[in-house]
C-alpha cells in the first residue's frame, strides 16, 4: 500500500473525503499536497507530524503501514502479542483475514478457522 492509499484509508476511517478542501483544512495541510501524494511524493516531517496527530497513528504507520514494536514496552513484554503484530506487519494475507473478520460473527470466524485448518492439513 502506498502512502497515498494509506492516507485515503485513514480519511475514510474518520468519515472524511481524502481530496476535500475541508479535510485538508482540518488536518492543517494544503489540498495540493494530497495531489502530490497521489502522484507518488512523500510528505515532509512537519506534515507527517500533523497527520500522525490528526489520525492518532505513528509516523512509522504512515510511512510503512505498521507500528514500530520497539516503541511499545507493553507489547514487547507479551511474546504472543509481539509475534501477532510482527505477522500482521509482514504478511499481507494475515492482514486481509483480520480485516475481513473484524465485523464477522463469532460463529463465522470459527467456521473460517476450521476451513483454514482443514486446508492446512492437506
Amino acid at each position: 500500500m502506498t502512502f497515498y492509499e494509506r492516507y485515503c484509508e485513514l480519511c475514510r476511517g474518520k468519515g472524511l473525503k481524502p481530496h476535500s478542501r475541508t479535510t485538508a483544512e482540518k488536518i492543517g495541510i494544503s489540498n495540493a499536497l494530497v495531489t502530490a501524494w497521489k502522484k507518488g511524493s512523500k510528505p515532509k516531517s512537519v506534515t507527517l507530524e500533523k497527520l500522525s496527530e490528526f489520525f492518532g497513528v505513528s509516523i512509522d504507520y504512515l510511512l510503512n503501514g505498521y507500528e514500530s514494536l520497539e516503541s511499545n514496552d507493553m507489547v514487547n513484554d507479551d511474546r504472543e502479542l509481539t509475534d501477532f503484530l510482527e505477522m500482521m506487519a509482514t504478511r499481507e494475507e494475515c492482514r486481509l483475514l483480520f480485516h475481513v473478520s473484524k465485523d464477522a460473527k463469532k460463529e463465522d470466524v470459527e467456521l473460517a478457522a476450521r476451513i483454514i485448518e482443514e486446508l492446512r492439513s492437506r
